[in-house]
Formats: structure tokens, C-alpha cells, sequence
């Protein structure tokens, strides 16, 4: 048996008005990503014992990014939260692979949910950093997720290959 390592996770994120416009991204520099799931619960005591009567889950996704300079997700997460727009989140596996017809894809959570906590910090000894959560409505649906690597999403250069390369005319 395998333990799944948390750099083998990946988060993409998108507004749900942006749906047909754009695929999801990924926060650059994430440092830390999760959900949580809670419920609180009534207890009635009776004769024979007590009775839990259990409320409704609330789940939270919340995650930790370092700014990156150019970077707009940011603020268009900002704004969302402002505008009280709609997100929707994906929680990728990259160890675990489809088959048949969720082949080329990638074990996932799904949620929709709305930007209720944002903090930014900066300390003169540390980068900028960013504290983001959401509330999930539902509880997120299980399947599988296309996994398309941003190249805007890591570091400032891409990869590139070891041959000559031509001057652009």
C-alpha cells in the first residue's frame, strides 16, 4: 500500500459564469489545499437513553497560495467573493487513473460553492500569502476529471527543449 502525498493532489478552480469561456486553472505557488466536512447534532434524553438527532453536513475547501506577481486569479477570486459569484472547485487525484471511459482522466472530487474568507498577509520576512475559503453547498460529487497541466499556473518560464532554436522572423 501507497499514502497518497499531498503534491500528488491538485486543485482547479473556475466561475461557473466562465464555464463555456475557459477551462479551470490552478493557483500558482499553492502551498496547502483541503476540505472539510462538519455537522452538529441535537441530543434528547430520554428514559432509555439519549437520542441524536444529527443537523446537515456544511463542507468547507479552503487553501493557502503565495502571490504571484501577474497573476489574476487572485483577483478574480476577490471579486467573486464581492459579487457573490459562484465557483466551482475540483480536488484531483494524479495517482489514481480512470479506465474505460473515464480513461486520460483522473479521480476527483466536484464542488459549487461561494468565497466566504479571504486574508491576505505580508510580512517583511515572508512572500505575500494568501488564505482562501470557501462554502460548499451539497456535499461535492465523486467522478473523474481532465487534468490539463497550466503553464501559467507553477514558475516564471516553461519548459523547453534542448535543441537550437531559430530566431523568429
Amino acid at each position: 500500500m501507497t499514502a497518497l502525498s499531498g503534491v500528488d493532489v491538485v486543485w482547479r478552480f473556475r466561475l461557473a459564469e466562465d464555464e463555456g469561456n475557459e477551462q479551470a486553472w490552478g493557483l500558482a505557488y499553492s502551498t496547502e489545499n483541503g476540505y472539510s466536512k462538519s455537522k452538529e447534532s441535537e441530543s434528547t434524553v430520554t428514559k432509555d437513553g439519549s437520542v441524536v438527532t444529527p443537523g446537515a453536513t456544511e463542507t468547507t475547501v479552503s487553501a493557502t497560495t503565495l502571490y504571484k506577481i501577474g497573476s489574476t486569479q487572485i483577483d478574480k477570486l476577490e471579486n467573486a467573493m464581492d459579487e457573490n459569484k459562484r465557483v466551482q472547485i475540483w480536488r484531483i487525484n494524479t495517482k489514481e487513473i480512470g479506465t474505460g471511459q473515464n480513461e486520460g482522466k483522473y479521480k476527483a472530487k466536484y464542488f459549487e460553492g461561494f468565497f466566504t474568507s479571504f486574508e491576505e498577509t505580508d510580512s517583511a520576512e515572508n512572500k505575500v500569502e494568501y488564505s482562501l475559503e470557501w462554502a460548499i453547498e451539497g456535499a461535492g460529487k465523486n467522478g473523474f476529471a481532465s487534468l490539463v497541466v497550466d503553464t501559467t499556473e507553477g514558475g516564471d518560464y516553461e519548459f523547453k527543449d534542448t535543441v537550437k532554436v531559430e530566431a523568429a522572423e
